[in-house]
């Protein structure tokens, strides 16, 4: 194994808006189950018990511009997300191999909050996308999660397709 690097990065909006030039840190969701614990009676050791489902998927980002046209998504009337696509080039150090990394999001603009700004030093905005209703992430061109709100959850896991039993029993 050797080491891959991230050689540059980018998001975006809508298919039409390419924030390559405003970018500057991109936060890929956190992927985290949410668990019970439990310590039978007896027991010396409680256990945390996963497989509960995930907890809401949150990306943020920072941009270092003023752009009137992204900080106006924030909100909006019920029901209406966006398409967020995050695109990365990684390159393994060892052997030069180029590879991409992508999330593809839909979700709103849940939060747009200004940086302070100061006398010679650029400001802009950090934003997060929330309510995220379906992220799927790839590997050249591999999808290795899926998950949509709107199928009952885990479409893809790990490079394998999952649960769907759950969707054919509980949506058709």
């Amino acid at each position: 194994m050797s080491l891959r690097i991230l050689r540059g990065f980018t998001l975006f909006i809508n298919d039409t808006r390419n924030l390559f030039f405003e970018i500057e840190t991109m936060k890929l969701a956190t992927m985290e189950e949410n668990t019970e614990t439990f310590q039978p009676g007896g027991s010396d050791m409680e256990m945390a018990i996963a497989g509960l489902g995930v907890k809401a998927f949150e990306v943020p980002f920072k941009c270092k511009a003023h752009s009137p046209d992204v900080a106006g998504l924030f909100g909006g009337p019920a029901g209406v997300r966006h398409n967020f696509t995050g695109r990365k080039l990684v390159i393994d150090e060892k052997d030069g191999t180029e590879y991409e990394h992508a999330v593809d999001i839909r979700g709103r603009l849940t939060k747009v909050e200004a940086e302070e700004m100061a006398a010679g030093k650029v400001a802009g905005y950090d934003h997060t996308i929330g309510s995220i209703d379906s992220y799927s992430e790839m590997w050249d061109g591999r999808v290795m999660h899926r998950f949509n709100f709107w199928t009952g959850g885990w479409e893809t896991w790990n490079f394998e397709p999952v649960n769907s039993a759950r969707r054919r029993i509980l949506f058709s």
